[in-house]
This record gives C-alpha cells, sequence and structure tokens, in this order.
C-alpha cells in the first residue's frame, strides 16, 4: 500500500500574475517548476501549513484567502493528496530559500513552463475559477 500525503500549494497572485518556484537539483522532480507549498502536518489546518510552508520556504507571509482545487496523483512510490490556495496577499520581500528560481508569469503562460505534472490541474482549475471572478476582484 502507497503512503499517502497531504500536500499544500499556494497560487500566489500579484498584479494579475502568478509564481511559479523551480524545484531544486536534490528534489524529487529536479527542474520542474511548481506552486510552492509542502506537507501538512498532523493538527494542521491546510491554510496553517501553507502559512507555514510559504514562510520557510519564501520568507513571507501568506494570507491564504481560497480553496481551488484539489488532485492526487502517484508520486515517486507515493500518493500525493495535493490541495491548491489561492494566495492574492502576502507581507515580507519573497526570497527562494528552497527553491533554485522563482519567476512571475500570468496563468496562461505557465501553462508554457515544464509544471510538475501534480500541479497542472490545479494551473487548470485556477484559471477556470478566475475567469468566472467579476471583473474588476481579487
Amino acid at each position: 500500500m502507497l503512503k499517502t500525503l497531504d500536500v499544500v500549494a499556494a497560487i500566489i497572485e500579484k498584479d494579475d500574475k502568478i509564481l511559479l518556484a523551480q524545484r531544486p537539483a536534490y528534489a524529487d522532480q529536479p527542474g520542474m517548476w511548481e506552486f510552492a507549498g509542502g506537507k501538512v502536518e498532523a493538527g494542521e489546518t491546510q491554510p496553517d501549513a501553507l502559512i507555514r510552508e510559504l514562510r520557510e520556504e519564501l520568507g513571507i507571509e501568506a494570507m491564504p484567502e481560497q480553496y481551488v482545487a484539489s488532485h492526487q496523483r502517484e508520486v515517486s512510490q507515493r500518493l500525493i493528496h495535493l490541495h491548491a490556495w489561492h494566495v492574492p496577499f502576502f507581507s515580507g520581500e519573497l526570497k527562494a530559500h528552497y527553491h533554485s528560481a522563482l519567476v512571475w508569469c500570468t496563468p496562461e503562460e505557465a501553462l508554457m513552463y515544464d509544471l510538475a505534472p501534480a500541479d497542472i490541474p490545479l494551473l487548470e482549475a485556477f484559471i477556470l475559477l478566475r475567469a468566472a471572478r467579476p471583473a474588476g476582484s481579487c
């Protein structure tokens, strides 16, 4: 039986662009682009885990606002339950403490990056959610 992990991913949005982070050479799926985030620890809510992970990985204080979507995928003999949250606000200066690079791009441009497969359905769900938003809202 596969080990199951709950993982949260942040779709951080600023000025109509989203943040992608490149996985380091020593990680699973090296060089692929992903949404920053990480494992949900025992006793944590998804937003709490996301706040902690973004503090550790990017040095920011994030404010997760809205659940976007979940996706399940087998990665490296583990079953990953990935949960995406929209993060339209954060404070602090972004720094890549874990990732090898960070890039801002439109959600549509993000599809041209070598994305981690588990993140693609989350990005597609975000694009649909974003298209459904009333004009002028974030």
